[in-house]
């Protein structure tokens, strides 16, 4: 990885976070895109080994900017080697406040803008030689549940897609594959055990995912892998990282 150029979506989170400090760890060069841009920078003075990334000013709610904000790249004369789009909402309402305007807000960020992200860096100007992309899907993808028709449908296209990219895409150099993590400890994750009733929630988790609650850097091994050489017959693919959850 070292020297190659990785453009990040949700680096503040969890996940990304844990993928962009193990990219880092490699010398890759990153660029790390999001609305929050201070809270960007924050990230990489305080959590990276090395400050020769770049901080991309992208909100992915407004799909129409996005090809302006990745025009900016032309201007380092840069070429990524891969994306890694693990930005996402994770809010969930019942039906009744699944409103249109609701659902297109879901969409816009954990699907359309992954889509166009993929569209727009897919082109000589943008991408070197071969190019690598994993997307942050959901086990929710392939569950029920209830309060999480947004969600679990954004994260459920972004495999469909997947797939299809993936046979229109290999000539051209092009892997592409998501992964699927289970439940994950992270600050929604904390929030929700803090509530009353936090310790019955986590014994109602573990009773499904019995290999235990996943790590960041658990679901950032599997993404690393899929942006290896070490998964280069792999394409089109979802890899679950969900301690055992989807064979309960």
């Amino acid at each position: 990885m070292k020297n190659k150029i990785y453009l990040i979506t949700g680096a503040t989170g969890a996940i990304g976070g844990a993928i962009a400090r193990k990219l880092d760890s490699l010398e890759a060069r990153l660029i790390l895109a999001g609305r929050d841009i201070e809270k960007i920078q924050c990230f990489v003075d305080h959590e990276l080994i090395f400050k020769n990334h770049i901080v991309l000013n992208l909100d992915l709610e407004n799909v129409g900017m996005i090809t302006d904000a990745i025009k900016l790249l032309t201007v380092h004369s840069i070429k990524i080697d891969g994306l890694i789009y693990a930005a996402g909402i994770g809010e969930v309402r019942p039906l009744k406040m699944t409103t249109t305007k609701f659902m297109e807000k879901v969409f816009n960020v954990n699907f359309m803008s992954f889509i166009e992200l993929v569209r727009l860096i897919n082109t000589p100007k943008f991408r070197n030689e071969t190019l690598n992309i994993v997307g942050v899907s959901a086990i929710g993808a392939y569950q029920g549940n209830a309060t999480k028709t947004a969600y679990s449908a954004s994260k459920a296209a972004m495999n469909a897609a997947t797939r299809c990219l993936a046979v229109e895409l290999a000539e051209k150099g092009v892997r592409i594959n998501t992964v699927a993590p289970g439940a994950t400890y992270s600050k929604m994750m904390d929030e929700i055990l803090n509530l009353p009733g936090g310790a019955s929630t986590l014994n109602k988790i573990k009773e499904r995912q019995f290999l235990g609650v996943c790590s960041p850097d658990d679901i950032a091994e599997g993404i690393f892998f899929l942006l290896s050489d070490a998964s280069r017959m792999i394409t089109g693919s979802c890899l679950p990282i969900d301690g055992g959850k989807l064979s309960t």
